[in-house]
């Protein structure tokens, strides 16, 4: 098997590709596909992930639009109205696509015996009325 040079090794992604925004994207609804995918390990996505990581980017880009005019309006009630439905939709989209905390925490069946260390005694153990020692 030929030797593979230096470039061609960095262009391979251990586990898989990234996924390429859609056609049709604004430049900022771009920026923000393109950084959702990157801020997880290669091949968390799938294919079938492109409508909802769209909706996650063009929801993104309301919100930081929402937020810039709710800083210069005088009347606050209705964009905070849609303030809080976009932040709402990113909220639901980010927990369906396991983005943030959820990517890099597994759900407690999913995760690893000993990867988890308590900082105390366990709760089920107190018995009231006990005093500890210091």
């Amino acid at each position: 098997m030929p030797r593979k040079s230096p470039a061609a090794i960095t262009l391979l992604e251990p586990r898989g590709q990234r996924l390429e925004p859609p056609l049709g994207l604004s430049e900022a609804e771009r920026a923000a596909f393109v950084a959702a995918v990157r801020s997880v390990k290669p091949g968390h996505f799938a294919a079938e992930d492109v409508p909802l990581l769209t909706a996650y980017a063009a929801a993104i880009v309301q919100e930081r639009a929402i937020a810039h005019e709710l800083e210069a309006a005088e009347e606050k009630d209705r964009l905070w109205t849609a303030h809080g439905r976009v932040a709402g939709s990113l909220t639901r989209l980010a927990r369906a696509l396991r983005l943030g905390a959820m990517a890099r925490d597994p759900t407690r069946s999913r995760r690893r015996p000993g990867t988890v260390e308590p900082s105390g005694e366990m709760p089920w153990e107190y018995l009231p009325g006990e005093v500890k020692p210091n």
